[in-house]
């Protein structure tokens, strides 16, 4: 079992073997739940970075698609007319 020390201030230093086996880099923030046996899980918070690019494109939709050819067309028949 590892253990730490509450200091006056309310602070405690992660112990290392804890600090490895969650992952968690300096300045990480931890996400404290306590539960009603009175146990505490402490998870990890993903950083911004570390969220980005996490969730699938959104799929575009029909009309946007069809939006986007009109658009499409519109430039190519002006820059046609203007000789471009």
């Amino acid at each position: 079992m590892t253990t730490s020390t509450l200091t006056d201030k309310g602070q405690t230093t992660v112990p290392q073997e804890v600090r490895e086996a969650l992952g968690v880099k300096p300045r990480q923030q931890l996400q404290w739940t306590i539960r009603n046996d009175g146990t505490v899980v402490v998870r990890p918070q993903p950083s911004a970075l570390e969220l980005f690019a996490s969730l699938p494109p959104r799929k575009r939709t029909e009309g946007r698609n069809a939006e986007r050819e009109a658009m499409m067309k519109a430039v190519g028949k002006h820059a046609a007319t203007e000789g471009t």
